[in-house]
């Protein structure tokens, strides 16, 4: 594999660099990140690491991030997102950790807002809205784990603008981490569509998927998929 240079253009080999990374990604406990793609649940690792660093550099600058168990405002206001490969790793988990009671949940929640138009705000479709968390935590997008604020922020105030404090993280940038999580994106989206090579880099068009434009039809039609493979207890196969 190539030596990284980031001031200069390069390109690496996509077989080359996942080699690399193969016995270091098969370390990561499945516990914590039940990732059918052990890349990326590395990916995922990483990121929460830039978390955390994010976290002691706000600290350090008395903005300590205030973000924390049962606040969900980003849920509701922030575009939730999620890269291909990431989407397979969500459907992975609805059918091999779903609990049926959650399903059923989900499921009341869609009909609700279908139905009855109570908000105009939408949120993530998979929060369970009562308890103010995410069903599918372990395996949330990268989005998600980077969105970090130093003000209280209030789903009834849309125009507080607490958001634009959520991308605290974008001030460290990737250069204190060892593996830039980056650049592991690209190569797994460059995987995904068949590359042999990519560029670190340059930016380019990645195809997402918005977690909030799915109609409850095909939300509903997901977890119906989800409960039968349950009861007939079927593999799910995805590519990797």
């Amino acid at each position: 594999m190539k030596e990284f240079h980031p001031e200069g253009p390069q390109q690496l080999e996509v077989k080359h660099f996942f080699e690399g990374l193969r016995k270091y990604a098969a370390t990561i406990p499945e516990k914590r990140y039940p990732h059918q793609n052990r890349f990326i649940a590395l990916l995922h690792l990483l990121c929460d690491s830039v978390s955390k660093l994010t976290r002691k550099r706000m600290e350090v600058e008395s903005q300590s991030a205030v973000c924390g168990n049962g606040c969900d405002a980003c849920c509701y206001f922030a575009e939730i997102t999620s890269s291909r490969t990431e989407f397979d790793e969500i459907r992975h988990y609805l059918h091999s950790n779903m609990a049926a009671d959650a399903c059923s949940k989900l499921d009341r929640q869609w009909f609700v807002q279908e139905n009855e138009h109570s908000s105009a705000v939408q949120p993530c479709p998979f929060l369970l809205q009562d308890q103010g968390c995410c069903s599918i935590y372990p395996v949330r997008p990268l989005g998600c784990r980077l969105l970090l604020s130093s003000r209280k922020c209030s789903k009834e105030d849309e125009s507080s603008g607490a958001f634009d404090s959520c991308q605290e993280w974008s001030r460290l940038g990737w250069k204190e981490m060892p593996l830039r999580p980056d650049t592991l994106m690209k190569a797994l989206e460059s995987q995904r569509c068949g590359k042999d090579f990519f560029e670190p880099g340059k930016l380019y068009d990645e195809e997402k998927v918005d977690l909030k434009a799915f109609t409850h039809q095909e939300l509903r039609g997901m977890l119906k998929q989800v409960q039968s493979t349950q009861t007939a207890e079927a593999p799910m196969c995805l590519q990797k």
